[in-house]
């Protein structure tokens, strides 16, 4: 279980550097519309995080199911 959360965490961080990424350096090069890129960027980190966390979710379910404890899903 160790290795697929360090995978799912380090994807999460990855995606969401990504994603601010890409949103500091749109806004940086159209700023008459920074405050809706701004809007956007958050929108699209909410949903990687989220999504994220759902992967995170079903890595320690799979692993509760391996290992004879309670499974969530």
């Amino acid at each position: 279980m160790k290795m697929r959360m360090a995978i799912e965490v380090a994807q999460i961080l990855l995606s969401a550097a990504a994603v601010v990424g890409v949103g500091m350096l749109s806004a940086w090069s159209y700023r008459p519309a920074r405050d809706d890129i701004e809007l956007v960027t958050i929108g699209a980190l909410v949903v990687v995080l989220v999504l994220g966390i759902r992967q995170m979710q079903r890595a320690v379910a799979e692993y509760r199911a391996d290992a004879g404890g309670p499974a969530h899903d």
